[in-house]
């Protein structure tokens, strides 16, 4: 099972989302209750993606063995190079499944059947010379491995570097949703044009970046002149202050296996010698805590946004019960507001759809100008490529689309966000609570919920409710999230179909999987063989691009207009909700005021209660927000 969050300040963030929850749930707003529950499970299971990168041949796989303590588990030798991207995350017991156009759903292999998904050599048919599994996108790999056992997952990536261009495309588009990037260097020489002008391309698509400088056991005393001349050539970037770490995944599989053999001093020695342990410190107590801490102000975040609503609401139950004579004026003036809001014609839908037509315009004049690039990229690796082009140069432009569809993705999932951020902050002036769009955009993650099962509504039971009373613990809590979420995305409750349980990998999902609107089409542009002379890859080029011309517009389009439907319907949602709960007012104003004042006394005293209570959940909410921006990363 992948195990809670070690992060200092999560049981007492978890403990104030779970008052705040408890006490939406007494007021009767249960979407608010699920949403904070859905933020919780976020922060306990955080599902942190890690890229690693490096050209082809810098041990990327020898590393990622080396990480999990798997000496086989990703095919590694001198001649193999890996050609898709392979996710590692944590499984109680061994698993692969293969995504890609012939098999969405996904496909369960054997590990032993991994090379012929995976490396470029025996991928492909020698009797043919066709590839044996065309349109392969990803496998992910699942392994009983501690380093994973806190939601961590590792993605290795194609080679970078040379003529498959589009390899750097689509991994580019997977550092827009990564947490981290682990920058895989050889040891032997310095840094390469062709890996600075990748790195360049990266300065702002992931926050987090770690050197590793592989194969010191081979370069002998080499390297620390390496890393010297490393450090020189990234004077002045962004990441001349980044942390490098010398390793020899060969010397860390030797101390595993001493492990294995009950040599104890000989593994510590091995593991010394590896250079290993500070980066696995690194990763495990440092990036991971740092990311987990981001989560938790989400959390915070989401569960300060709805006390505001929930104060509102007491608010007026309060003055129900004091028999305000101002009430019913006050409760009109907000209907009133609300209807305005409500209508096909209002503002805010108004806005809202200029703000979408804006985001269609980026994103054909993206679409234009990648597929340009692409385009002329593959011509000229065409033109000045020799015989491997015609193997190598169709897997480039496949993977140049994906990386442009990729980002696509990020332009509509950056701009939605942008545009429901403003309906939020208008919104709340009317005690509207808009989710945040990573919520309301989930649904197209579609790699995320493949093979998932449909599991049960994700809410806040009644045992977890009792945490605001103290009835259970922090732990307790972190128990039953981490029960129910630990390898499954279920449809939870509160907002339908578009709020879901936090998948096994995180982040992972909308890192490498395809908006699905536009997923069917990419599979269209898989070349189902070989071409035979560089005239004929030259007239496949072109018919791809052309089809991708002619099919991605309104793929897109369609994928906007659906997503600005749920955008709009979550909205009417809260808009209705909060509608109901001023009519319920004025009925409960009605019954306050021909009940006689024993009877109201009770109600009142527990409403001025709650609403001190609140008070006091928004003092330590802001507190945590403080400690974790001082002392929580």
């Amino acid at each position: 099972m992948v195990q809670a969050s070690r992060h200092p300040l999560a049981d007492e963030v978890i403990l104030a989302v779970a008052a705040v929850a408890d006490m939406a749930r007494a007021v009767g707003d249960i979407d608010s209750a699920t949403i904070l529950a859905q933020d919780c499970t976020l922060a306990v299971l955080p599902g942190s993606t890690i890229v690693v990168v490096g050209e082809k041949n810098r041990g990327k796989s020898s590393l990622i063995n080396a990480l999990v303590s798997r000496r086989q588990l990703l095919p590694v030798d001198t001649d193999i190079s890996t050609r898709v991207h392979v996710a590692v995350s944590y499984a109680g017991e061994d698993q692969a499944i293969v995504y890609g156009g012939a098999f969405p759903d996904g496909l369960k292999i054997k590990l032993d059947e991994m090379p012929e998904y995976v490396d470029e050599t025996a991928a492909v048919d020698p009797d043919t010379g066709e590839e044996r599994h065309p349109g392969v996108d990803r496998v992910e790999l699942g392994v009983a491995s501690p380093l994973l056992s806190e939601g961590l997952v590792l993605v290795d990536t194609p080679g970078v570097g040379g003529l498959i261009a589009g390899h750097a495309d689509i991994t580019l588009a997977t550092l827009n949703r990564a947490d981290a990037l682990l920058f895989v260097v050889n040891g032997s020489s310095e840094l390469h044009a062709s890996e600075l002008a990748f790195l360049e391309r990266a300065t702002e698509r992931v926050h987090t970046v770690l050197f590793v400088l592989t194969g010191i056991d081979k370069a002998h005393r080499g390297w620390r002149a390496a890393l010297e001349e490393n450090h020189r050539l990234l004077r002045g970037s962004r990441f001349a202050t980044a942390p490098w770490y010398p390793v020899s995944s060969r010397a860390k599989q030797d101390a595993d296996r001493a492990v294995e053999e009950g040599r104890e001093e000989r593994a510590a020695e091995l593991m010394e010698r590896s250079g290993f342990a500070p980066l696995l410190a690194e990763l495990r107590d440092n990036v991971m805590l740092r990311i987990t801490a981001d989560r938790l102000k989400v959390v915070l975040d989401s569960a300060d946004a709805i006390t505001t609503t929930l104060d509102e609401q007491l608010e007026l139950r309060l003055r129900s019960l004091e028999l305000d004579p101002g009430l019913t004026a006050s409760v009109r003036e907000r209907q009133t507001e609300l209807a305005a809001l409500r209508g096909k014609g209002a503002q805010w839908r108004t806005e809202l759809g200029v703000g979408f037509r804006g985001l269609e315009s980026t994103l054909r004049r993206e679409l234009d100008e990648g597929l340009l690039r692409v385009g002329g990229r593959t011509r000229q690796a065409i033109d000045s490529g020799g015989w491997e082009t015609l193997r190598e140069v169709p897997r480039s432009l496949e993977d140049g689309i994906r990386g442009l569809v990729l980002d696509l993705q990020g332009t509509v999932h950056t701009g939605a966000e942008k545009l429901v951020g403003e309906l939020a902050g208008r919104f709340g002036v009317h005690g509207v609570y808009v989710p945040r769009a990573e919520i309301l955009l989930d649904r197209w993650d579609s790699a995320t919920y493949r093979g998932s099962g449909s599991g049960e509504p994700m809410d806040w039971p009644a045992p977890v409710d009792g945490a605001a009373h103290g009835s259970l613990s922090a732990e307790q809590i972190k128990d039953k999230l981490t029960e129910w979420a630990p390898a499954v995305g279920g449809v939870a409750s509160g907002l339908g179909s578009r709020i879901r349980k936090l998948p096994r990998y995180g982040k992972l999902g909308l890192a490498l999987g395809v908006v699905a609107s536009v997923g069917a089409v990419i599979a269209g542009f898989v070349f189902r063989r070989v071409a035979k002379t560089k005239e004929e890859l030259r007239r496949m080029t072109d018919d791809t691009l052309r089809r991708a011309r002619e099919t991605l517009p309104s793929a897109l389009q369609e994928m906007l207009t659906e997503v600005l439907g749920e955008v709009q319907e979550a909205v009417t949602e809260r808009i209705a909700f909060r509608e109901a709960e001023l009519e319920e007012a004025l009925a409960r104003a009605e019954r306050d005021r021909e009940a006689a004042e024993i009877e109201r006394e009770a109600p009142r005293a527990e409403a001025r209660a709650q609403r001190e209570k609140l008070v006091r959940l928004r003092a330590e909410i802001a507190g945590l927000r403080r400690r974790l921006a001082t002392e929580g990363a």
